[in-house]
């Protein structure tokens, strides 16, 4: 994609900012606009904005070498996660709608990541791209001519998706649910337990005159074996609510709630792309407002424990500005997306109000993809709310 000089200065000036403590860390791109990002077997995907055509163009790195994949863009981020074939080769896995999801309304909060709420989109179908063969194929078997499936996972001989009944009348309609299932052949798609659902109601004139309102649901999706791991925004009494989980997968699955948090007018907190490698369960942690910091955890599934490692931050007086959008894991690799450099004396931005690029990105502030290694993880204790 072509950017002006001016906004290359900006992001080198940027990730300068961060210091000695980031030295060993490496730029592998910026980006003008938020993405989801996904790795295994050293594929780095994401989804590039490019201005001129207005639209997002799936792109990898590997062995070094940064390239757009061979399949055709789309209006918005793709939903996109790296997994594994049948035969261990890398896959992509993504959905193409015929109407694209919508942007989160900035009233709504956990809107740190500046994603589509993949659940409004319409006529969506899955699709995978296989990395060996260099070919886009469908997911037959788990595309709904009654349902808009999006947000689909692939590890050997299984997907995990979410799907809303489109056709269906009133909530029911609109409405995410998760389901798994094997790539080929017959056989039946099991349900996965969802995340909370909202209890929020919005009333208009009069107690008599209320509706419900829906939660944001599915923000990503992650499987690795029988394991499956996914992010859940919902609102509750006290407001909006950000959540990872973790099922196995059977017959009759079960989730496991592994990170919960919520958000109010001055404090902004989200869980962004829960993951599942090496038997633990990573996600990003966010925390945007009166108080800004980054940090990717981890939950071991055998033992229960605990452990985190803060994301490089940039220079204390920009901390404010500065949060991490995105993160992926592959082994003792770390990505992370971090937010776009505001100009000085430009006001900073609200949780419920959020500028283009305050969090996010933007042509002459775009975000930074990096790579870190190794990072040091240490115990921690969460809190635990009431469920």
């Amino acid at each position: 994609m072509r950017r002006s000089a001016c906004a290359a200065l900006i992001a080198v000036a940027a990730f300068a900012a961060w210091g000695t403590a980031a030295e060993a860390d490496e730029l592998i791109a910026t980006v003008a606009r938020p993405t989801p990002v996904g790795s295994v077997a050293g594929h780095v995907v994401w989804s590039e904005y490019d201005p001129a055509p207005n639209a997002y163009f799936l792109t990898q790195r590997f062995d070094g070498v940064t390239a757009r994949l061979p399949v055709k863009p789309r209006a918005v981020a793709f939903d996109v996660d790296v997994g594994m074939s049948t035969g261990n080769d890398a896959v992509a896995a993504y959905s193409r709608c015929q109407v694209e999801p919508v942007g989160r309304a900035p009233g709504s909060r956990n809107a740190i990541a500046q994603l589509p709420v993949w659940e409004t989109g319409r006529g969506c179908d899955l699709y995978r791209f296989d990395f060996s063969t260099g070919q886009e194929t469908a997911i037959a078997v788990a595309n709904s001519p009654r349902a808009s499936e999006f947000l689909p996972t692939v590890w050997k001989a299984r997907v995990a998706f979410a799907r809303v009944y489109e056709t269906k009348h009133g909530l029911a309609g609109r409405r995410a649910y998760i389901y798994a299932r094997g790539t080929s052949g017959p056989g039946r798609s099991v349900r996965v337990p969802a995340g909370s659902r909202s209890t929020a109601k919005f009333c208009s004139g009069s107690r008599t005159n209320c509706r419900h309102v829906l939660e944001p649901g599915p923000t990503a999706l992650d499987l690795a074996g029988l394991r499956l791991a996914f992010g859940w925004d919902s609102i509750g009494d006290g407001g909006p609510t950000t959540a990872a989980y973790y099922a196995t997968l059977s017959a009759h699955p079960r989730k496991h709630r592994v990170a919960f948090g919520g958000s109010g007018s001055i404090q902004a907190e989200e869980v962004i792309q829960p993951q599942v490698d090496t038997g633990q369960v990573y996600w990003g942690y966010t925390l945007y407002g009166d108080e800004t910091s980054n940090a990717l955890r981890r939950y071991r599934i055998t033992t229960g424990e605990y452990q985190e490692t803060p994301l490089p931050a940039p220079a204390a007086q920009d901390a404010f500005r500065r949060p991490v959008l995105a993160t992926a894991v592959d082994g003792a690799l770390v990505y992370f997306l971090q937010s776009g450099l505001i100009p000085a004396g430009e006001p900073g931005c609200s949780p419920q109000s959020p500028c283009i690029s305050n969090p996010g990105c933007s042509d002459l502030q775009p975000c930074g993809l990096v790579l870190t290694q190794n990072p040091p993880f240490q115990r921690f204790r969460p809190l635990r709310p009431k469920r």
